[in-house]
């Protein structure tokens, strides 16, 4: 489950631009840490940084032992805790411990750059690290699916899954609230309605829009576990196509908006196109968590936190 931030991406801007790079990753934590396994920050030779492995608590002497990386050529293993004052200070309820790998990077990273090019193919990158050398390859035969320390090994399995993507049918006045929501959750967005007077960078400057119908826009795109489905229009026109598309698909969540006897309805009209109970119960409907919600606002909230709980659920 990818749960940090892409910062390779722009670590291998710096590396294009010559700077000399270290990587801190966080490997181990305990206790109250406020960032996960596989949080990652790169230090260049005059301090500065991109990502964060702490949250502030540590940053300080991570980047002394980044810049000492650099210098000296080697992989380190160093070991933090957090006391429960200097956890406040920065906004945290109590403190942890983390062990952070820091490694200097080659100019002409390729592990980096490969890294980088499987993130935008949106593929899973599967990283085997020998923490005492501080050797890096690539192993697809790993079966676990989390990052995590082996201490046995001295090793570091590093699991980086696609960015979570979210597709929104219908450009109603949920799809605004929802698409604002799922930005500050960090999901890559594509809202897809036919109807180009509704779907317009006016209503939706935040992300991705395409004016087609929903089968023509989805078979554009590869559909993966990490994707995600909402249908919001209320018009079987619409929502039908792009569940029929993505019904067979290897797909995440599928969630559909409507009350009871609208789905009961949507449920007819497709065993009529030949689908079976079973591809039926992947449709979440009525879509979103049960919290009594109103308001448009309030109903893609519902529908984030189901979403979320969906994927923590079937991935963690």
């Amino acid at each position: 489950m990818s749960d940090v931030d892409d910062i390779l991406t722009p670590t291998s801007i710096w590396l294009k631009q010559k700077r000399r790079v270290a990587l801190a990753t966080v490997i181990s934590t305990w206790g109250s840490s406020p960032r996960p396994v596989g949080g990652q920050m790169a230090i260049d030779e005059n301090g500065e940084i991109i990502g964060s492995v702490s949250g502030g608590c540590i940053e300080g002497a991570v980047i002394s032992e980044g810049i000492n990386s650099i210098n000296d050529g080697k992989s380190r293993i160093k070991d933090y805790g957090i006391s429960n004052d200097m956890a406040w200070e920065v906004g945290l309820a109590c403190g942890g411990e983390l062990k952070v790998l820091i490694q200097p990077l080659n100019l002409e990273d390729k592990i980096v750059y490969s890294i980088v090019d499987s993130i935008k193919k949106r593929q899973v990158i599967k990283l085997r690290i020998d923490c005492s050398t501080g050797n890096r390859k690539f192993d697809n035969t790993i079966d676990n699916q989390i990052s995590h320390f082996d201490k046995s090994k001295n090793e570091f399995i590093h699991i980086i899954d696609p960015k979570p993507r979210l597709f929104i049918i219908g450009a109603v006045h949920i799809a605004q609230a929802l698409v604002s929501l799922a930005n500050i959750a960090d999901y890559e967005i594509i809202l897809i309605d036919p109807r180009d007077h509704f779907a317009t960078k006016d209503r939706f400057p935040n992300c991705k829009i395409i004016n087609q119908w929903p089968d023509e826009a989805l078979s554009k795109f590869h559909l993966d576990i990490s994707s995600h489905l909402v249908t919001l229009t209320h018009d079987p026109k619409i929502d039908d196509l792009a569940l029929i598309f993505c019904m067979k698909k290897k797909i995440g969540y599928i969630g559909s908006l409507g009350s009871k006897k609208t789905h009961n309805k949507r449920c007819e009209r497709l065993l009529k196109k030949g689908f079976n109970n079973v591809e039926l119960s992947k449709i979440h409907a009525p879509v979103g968590l049960d919290i009594k919600a109103k308001t448009p606002a309030e109903i893609a909230t519902s529908i984030l936190a189901e979403i979320i709980n969906y994927r923590r659920q079937n991935h963690d």
